[in-house]
């Protein structure tokens, strides 16, 4: 297991719900919003990604440490991540770009929430 601690270049959470789209191709606000009234979250999708400057070995685990609400509050995640793409720059040698997702419970995505 390899911890990843630093390089994060993106942290993205999404929710569980999907937009619906009315005969004109928008998203219909009202159906979603009546939807809505009826199905309670489920949490939040959270993907991670970051780059290193040395490739992981092909299906190693890691356990990355980020902290999404920048309050010091870590989290964690265990997985074995994708490689996305490869980037080099003059004189800098290669960059090696990962992502890795895990779920978060509502009642976990809840204590990032301020009233």
């Amino acid at each position: 297991m390899i911890d990843v601690t630093e390089g994060f270049t993106s942290i993205e959470v999404t929710s569980n719900g999907f937009p619906y789209f009315g005969r004109n191709g928008y998203v219909s606000t009202t159906v979603r919003g009546r939807l809505a009234e009826r199905h309670a979250s489920t949490g939040a999708r959270v993907t991670v990604e970051f780059s290193r400057r040395v490739p992981l070995p092909p299906n190693t685990g890691i356990r990355a440490r980020y902290d999404i609400a920048a309050n010091g509050g870590l989290r964690e995640i265990l997985g074995v991540p994708q490689l996305t793409h490869t980037t080099a720059r003059h004189g800098e040698g290669a960059a090696y770009h990962y992502r890795l997702s895990h779920w978060i419970p509502a009642a976990s995505v809840m204590q990032f929430v301020q009233a």
